[in-house]
């Protein structure tokens, strides 16, 4: 049977396959480029904050981004060239791929804790950081911290006297222990001195609740939506696993035929 006369089937595995692929091989590719963004970058905050003995996320983005781009490019071509051995080797991928998915899942609820402990500790060491122009070469670390007190209304890790026993910068100052102003409420943050004009402790214009519990609340009441994604996503490579199969055994029948 010529390629020709396949049906629509046939012909929408195909085509759905090659689509998919394109855009596995556009993340893979950002992903990549984030990797060895990071990794390059002389700024202070990428070498403090993703850099890690253990779990380098600069190597791993290189790592997984390479992977993707491997495996995007494995199935694409094999579906477009109809090369029998890139789509079993792209089939192959995607079983490996839904293991690891397994083994992850099942290593951050079993490491939740630790997570957390880390986090916690690289929050803390980077509230220290805030405003040191050696660390903070490009004032990310500033950026980024301000970033989520403002999007969570929070203030530091676990409250506002985080700020001055961690950076001696917010410690003693003319009006007290102070914090910055991303730590404001939300109506009062165009007062430039609204985080200095008063001790945090007697300063009612500021948040007063820890971004550890604010962001842990988030994650709590948006777990459903998390479930969904990771549900679309193992449904979406179940299908595409049984499409490639499905236009793989095609291929091997018209060979055979032509043989």
């Amino acid at each position: 049977m010529a390629s020709e006369d396949r049906g629509c089937c046939d012909k929408c595995a195909k085509l759905f396959i090659m689509m998919i692929n394109i855009v596995i091989v556009i993340i893979g590719g950002a992903i990549l480029a984030a990797g060895i963004y990071w990794q390059l970058s002389p700024t202070g905050f990428y070498k403090e904050v993703f850099n890690h003995n253990i779990f380098n996320v600069p190597i791993v983005s290189i790592v997984i981004g390479s992977l993707l781009l491997l495996v995007g490019l494995c199935g694409f071509i094999g579906a477009c060239c109809e090369a029998m051995f890139l789509l079993k080797a792209y089939m192959g991928f995607l079983i490996v791929i839904m293991l690891v998915e397994i083994v992850v899942a099942v290593g951050c609820v079993a490491m939740k804790s630790s997570v957390e402990s880390y986090a916690e500790d690289r929050t803390q060491e980077l509230i220290g950081f805030y405003g040191d122009e050696d660390k903070d070469e490009a004032d990310i670390i500033k950026e980024t911290i301000d970033l989520i007190q403002e999007n969570f209304e929070c203030c530091g890790v676990y409250g506002p006297n985080d700020w001055a026993s961690l950076n001696d910068a917010f410690k003693g100052q003319t009006n007290g222990d102070i914090v910055p102003n991303s730590c404001c409420k939300e109506a009062n943050r165009d007062d430039e001195t609204c985080g200095s004009k008063a001790d945090y402790r007697t300063n009612t214009d500021i948040n007063t609740g820890g971004c550890k519990t604010s962001m842990l609340n988030f994650v709590e009441n948006n777990l459903l939506y998390v479930g969904i994604t990771a549900g679309v996503i193992v449904i979406l490579q179940i299908a595409i696993l049984i499409m490639a199969s499905k236009f793989r055994t095609t291929i091997e029948d018209e060979s055979y035929e032509n043989f």
